[in-house]
């Protein structure tokens, strides 16, 4: 049961990344043409790839729990927490660009 909760919170991990991994797309010009972007957004897009590397990181750990032959596996706790901490950390600046990349858009639109 242990090593399946490893699979299933890697699987969401997966997932909330490939998420941000979206966001952070439609904030570079995915929507609307491409535009110039404030340069903490052009940063934090540039670094997208990050967004693949952690999952991959993540498959490694679990492959890793799943060959192991231990009479007591490392607990999924720490596990979780520790996908979700990171997933965190990466996410709350990912978001701060994004904001930005809106807030930029509205301030280009014309007068009325």
């Amino acid at each position: 049961m242990n090593k399946f909760i490893h699979l299933l919170i890697w699987g969401v991990f997966s997932i909330a990344c490939t998420c941000v991994w979206g966001l952070l797309t439609l904030s570079a010009g995915g929507i609307g043409g491409p535009r110039t972007l404030p340069g903490f957004t052009q940063i934090c897009v540039s670094l997208r790839p990050v967004l693949f590397i952690l999952p991959v990181l993540a498959a490694i750990y679990c492959v890793w729990i799943l060959s192991r032959k231990a009479d007591k596996p490392p607990s999924w706790v720490d596990f979780f927490a520790g996908t979700i901490s990171l997933l965190v950390l990466v996410t709350l600046p990912l978001l701060v660009a994004a904001y930005c990349s809106v807030i930029a858009a509205v301030n280009s639109l014309p007068a009325r």
